[in-house]
């Protein structure tokens, strides 16, 4: 689940940079608007999802964990590991998450002139580099919650704790 989650990140990463690069060819014609929008709508999409996704994926596996360290007395300890996951993750991911949503409606508010262009350009970029930096942590989490995750099955299988139930 982890690498169809970072695929998904990875390929809203890459469609936000063709987008911005499109965007550049806005100022040449109509056509270059049209499919401005509509890699900006699909990266848009993808980058929601994929960050979204993952903050869930992060949030039901930890609920897990904690759930088979209580019913097999294990202590806390996979709890607190997973709360530390989140917390390296949640608020790069929810600052990217804004940023993707907010440089979509500027580009409408550049694209009326109600803002300067550059602003919008601006704020691509710095989406493009949150974005980066999000998938980059996702990456380094979600591999450290792979590996919670099989620790917890080897303890499980080998029947530590004291509540353990064949």
């Amino acid at each position: 689940m982890a690498i169809a989650l970072l695929t998904l990140a990875l390929l809203g990463t890459l469609s936000l940079g063709a987008t911005l690069g499109i965007g550049y060819g806005v100022p040449l014609g109509a056509a270059a608007m049209k499919t401005h929008f509509l890699a900006a709508l699909g990266s848009t999409t993808l980058l929601v999802m994929a960050h979204s996704f993952i903050m869930f994926f992060l949030i039901a596996t930890g609920v897990e964990l904690k759930d088979m360290e209580k019913a097999h007395g294990w202590g806390d300890s996979f709890r607190r590991r997973t709360i530390a996951l989140k917390g390296r993750v949640f608020p790069i991911a929810t600052l990217t998450l804004l940023l993707v949503m907010a440089n979509f409606i500027l580009g409408a508010a550049a694209h009326t002139r109600a803002i300067p262009p550059w602003v919008h350009a601006l704020l691509a970029w710095s989406t493009l580099a949150a974005s980066t930096l999000t998938l980059y942590r996702e990456y380094r989490v979600l591999g450290d919650n792979n590996r919670l995750i099989a620790e917890a099955g080897v303890k499980r299988r080998s029947g530590a704790g004291p509540a353990f139930r064949p």
